[in-house]
Protein backbone atom coordinates (compact mmCIF):
# COMPACT_ATOMS: atom_id res chain seq x y z
CA UNK A 1 0.00 0.00 0.00
CA UNK A 2 1.19 3.55 -0.60
CA UNK A 3 1.21 6.34 1.14
CA UNK A 4 1.72 8.65 -2.18
CA UNK A 5 -1.35 10.77 -3.38
CA UNK A 6 -2.01 11.11 -7.09
CA UNK A 7 -0.95 15.19 -7.75
CA UNK A 8 -2.38 14.69 -11.49
CA UNK A 9 1.23 15.90 -12.78
CA UNK A 10 0.62 14.37 -15.76
CA UNK A 11 -1.62 15.79 -18.53
CA UNK A 12 -2.97 14.92 -21.89
CA UNK A 13 0.47 16.73 -23.11
CA UNK A 14 2.90 14.75 -21.69
CA UNK A 15 1.48 11.71 -20.99
CA UNK A 16 2.83 8.75 -23.06
CA UNK A 17 0.76 5.94 -21.88
CA UNK A 18 -2.38 7.06 -23.74
CA UNK A 19 -3.47 6.41 -27.58
CA UNK A 20 -4.69 9.60 -28.93
CA UNK A 21 -4.47 11.71 -31.79
CA UNK A 22 -5.36 15.80 -32.61
CA UNK A 23 -6.33 16.39 -35.88
CA UNK A 24 -7.78 19.05 -37.84
CA UNK A 25 -10.99 19.08 -39.64
CA UNK A 26 -10.39 21.13 -42.64
CA UNK A 27 -7.11 19.28 -43.53
CA UNK A 28 -7.72 16.18 -42.30
CA UNK A 29 -4.13 15.93 -40.68
CA UNK A 30 -3.65 13.98 -37.61
CA UNK A 31 -0.98 14.66 -35.12
CA UNK A 32 0.24 12.62 -31.74
CA UNK A 33 0.16 15.29 -29.35
CA UNK A 34 -1.39 18.59 -28.72
CA UNK A 35 1.67 20.85 -29.45
CA UNK A 36 2.29 19.17 -32.89
CA UNK A 37 -1.26 20.20 -33.75
CA UNK A 38 -0.81 24.34 -32.36
CA UNK A 39 3.31 23.81 -34.25
CA UNK A 40 1.00 22.89 -37.63
CA UNK A 41 -1.59 25.61 -37.25
CA UNK A 42 0.80 28.32 -36.91
CA UNK A 43 2.84 27.37 -39.75
CA UNK A 44 0.42 26.21 -42.20
CA UNK A 45 -3.08 28.04 -41.48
Amino acid sequence: MSDRLDRGDKNDETSTDVDVSFSRADCGQEFNSRQELKEHESTQH
